[in-house]
């Protein structure tokens, strides 16, 4: 079953995401995720993810660590749908977050081919 390694790949992209919301790196990153969900919807996921930004930077300092929270539950849900109706995705998507910071924890298995991570 895949389930479980596409949840953890959602996961650390949606962290990925949500830490670099109010930096420079955000429009890359997004696009770059974007790209690999959808080929061909980045503008549309592009701008679903820029409101989810918009929430999340307008947040007064206090709240940030919960804005960023929230912004990664509701992105993890979405990129997991996203690698379920596509699971191809995941191979690009793998390699951006592997490009962005190696230290991300590692999720096996092809999901192209159908395989599973390990127990």
């Amino acid at each position: 079953m895949r389930e479980q390694p596409l949840r953890l790949l959602a996961g650390a992209a949606a962290g990925a995401l949500a830490t670099v919301a109010d930096t420079e790196q955000w429009p890359d990153l997004r696009t770059r995720v974007a790209t690999a969900l959808a080929p061909d919807l980045v503008e549309l996921v592009s701008a679903r993810m820029d409101e989810a930004r918009s929430r999340l930077v307008a947040v007064p300092r206090a709240r940030l660590e919960l804005a960023r929270a929230e912004f990664t539950t509701e992105w993890r849900g979405s990129i997991h749908t996203m690698l379920w109706e596509r699971p191809e995705a995941a191979g690009p998507l793998r390699a951006v977050l592997h490009d962005v910071s190696p230290a991300l924890p590692r999720v096996v298995g092809d999901f192209a081919a159908g395989a599973t991570a390990p127990r």
